[in-house]
């Protein structure tokens, strides 16, 4: 075999090698989950996947929706309940924080639902001010609030074990702030992460918690290590959430006129900006806030003027 042949068949074998990027795509047309007339904002799955969690309108009272069903619980009619609302990581309750008025004056509580029979379980006293919204430790024994003035957490349980907490805590003045307690202090301390970002609205750690997407002012998305490196954008979009495996991130991409969103739409793309996808081609509906399923295979999300929630299969080619 001349030099020439052996270089060509190395070659052919080192290309049969090369694993091809996957590329996703939508299988078939989005399913309706709920029933038209009936109005849901900020679907959410369970952590099994056989339910979606979402809000009523104005984010009134908090509903299950059964998967594939449709069939519909309520088990909350309070204010605010469906409003950043979290799944512990059991599947067993949702924190929430609702809201109360007594004589035109606001206040709020921080509680739990059980799913099974939507019992509540208070974590706070009611207070005037509350900013954030509730996430659950990997343990289920301590809630705190994410997107707060500052950092508080509110025990679930009788254990009296340390909080466990993500890299990336929390969200102060548009900041990630990740906040570590000295254990020969026992002094908590906070290091701001990515000071030089525009002002962050909305994130989501990568199933491992090694990676972060967020979206910034004027719908910018962004990913990166939660030390702050490798920091990447993505282009347009807001409200991302990732796929289980964590190699793609999915987010929607809105415009508005300044009064009224005039077009909405729900896209994938890979961790590493590659194979920007369109799920949703629909100009006549305003697809938002989508959540990818725990077995990766299905995207769930609301629409801006029916409230109706849909589904949408994915798959790769």
């Amino acid at each position: 075999m001349t030099q020439k042949a052996g270089l060509f068949i190395s070659l052919l074998i080192l290309c049969s090698s090369v694993v091809i990027a996957k590329q996703i795509e939508a299988k078939g047309d989005p399913i309706a989950l709920s029933e038209p007339g009936e109005y849901f904002m900020g679907p959410k799955w369970s952590p099994s996947g056989n339910q979606v969690a979402a809000g009523g309108a104005s984010y009134t009272g908090l509903y299950l929706l059964e998967f594939p069903t449709g069939n519909v619980k309520q088990i909350s009619n309070d204010y605010s309940a469906g409003y950043g609302f979290a799944w512990s990581n059991d599947g067993t309750r949702i924190a929430s924080k609702i809201s109360h008025f007594n004589k035109m004056r606001r206040s709020h509580t921080l509680v739990s639902f059980d799913v099974s029979d939507g019992s509540m379980e208070t974590h706070s006293t009611p207070r005037s001010r509350m900013s954030g919204t509730p996430v659950w430790t990997k343990d289920d024994s301590q809630l705190y609030l994410t997107f707060a003035e500052k950092f508080e957490s509110f025990r679930t349980d009788n254990s009296a074990g340390e909080i466990n907490l993500p890299s990336l805590n929390y969200i102060r003045d548009g900041r990630f702030q990740n906040r570590l307690v000295q254990k020969s202090s026992d002094k908590p301390t906070e290091t701001t992460r990515f000071a030089d970002q525009d002002h962050i609205y909305s994130y989501a750690l990568s199933p491992d918690g090694s990676m972060v997407v967020y979206s910034t002012a004027g719908q910018n998305l962004w990913v990166a290590k939660v030390d702050g490196q490798d920091r990447m954008s993505l282009g347009r979009g807001s409200a991302p959430s990732w796929s289980p495996d964590g190699e793609w991130i999915t987010f929607m991409l809105t415009y508005d006129d300044g009064h009224s969103i005039t077009e909405s739409e729900i896209y994938a793309i890979n961790i590493d900006g590659s194979s920007r996808v369109n799920l949703t081609t629909t100009p006549d509906l305003f697809e938002m806030n989508p959540q990818w399923s725990p077995d990766g295979k299905w995207i769930v999300y609301d629409t801006d003027q029916r409230g109706q929630l849909f589904i949408q299969q994915v798959g790769w080619r």
